[in-house]
């Protein structure tokens, strides 16, 4: 069981700095831990795959690592940028299993990426519950079978909204016993 961890969130590229303070606020909210937005902005331009015209995800992670995070630290990079892991022709996110960092992007979470209206609200729902289960990843949590779970997979971002943006009771003593808001297996 993790204890006495806090996080950091990284800007990464041109997002707005509005969205990083409302994260912060839903997320602090939520965790009981301390949640702070770090006054670093990440270049996205290294990680650039000229022929595929996105971001590739774990070269994100690793600049992420430069400097590395303080004991006890997790730090969770937010991006706008499309990114993807070679094997994916996208990801939301990814996150070192039991490590440190992790990158979420609210690129494909924006409903009218799929021609849906503009929907501020669903769009922070949707990066607060993807920041969650990348942080969840770097506790070393794996998807979880309960479609509800904040830890389940999701392929489209129908699937995000269908997910609480709470652990469930057998995913969150592995954050701290103060994330479990209900029990239910």
């Amino acid at each position: 069981m993790a204890s006495g961890w806090w996080l950091e969130l990284v800007r990464v590229g041109a997002l707005p700095p509005s969205v990083m303070v409302d994260l912060r606020e839903d997320l602090a909210s939520l965790l009981h831990s301390e949640v702070q937005i770090s006054a670093s902005v990440l270049d996205p331009d290294p990680a650039l795959d000229l022929e595929r015209r996105q971001y590739l995800a774990t070269e994100l992670l690793e600049r992420l690592l430069d400097p590395p995070p303080a004991p006890g630290a997790r730090r969770i990079a937010v991006a706008a940028v499309d990114l993807f892991l070679p094997v994916f022709t996208h990801v939301f996110g990814t996150a070192q299993l039991d490590g440190q960092v992790g990158v979420a992007s609210l690129f494909r979470l924006r409903p009218e990426f799929s021609g849906a209206p503009q929907d501020a609200g669903r769009l922070r729902g949707r990066l607060l519950k993807e920041v969650l289960h990348e942080l969840g990843h770097t506790f070393g949590l794996v998807h979880c079978r309960l479609p509800w779970c904040v830890m389940a997979a999701s392929r489209l971002p129908e699937h995000i909204d269908l997910k609480d943006s709470h652990f469930c009771g057998a995913c969150a003593p592995h954050l701290a016993p103060s994330c479990a808001t209900e029990v239910i297996s």
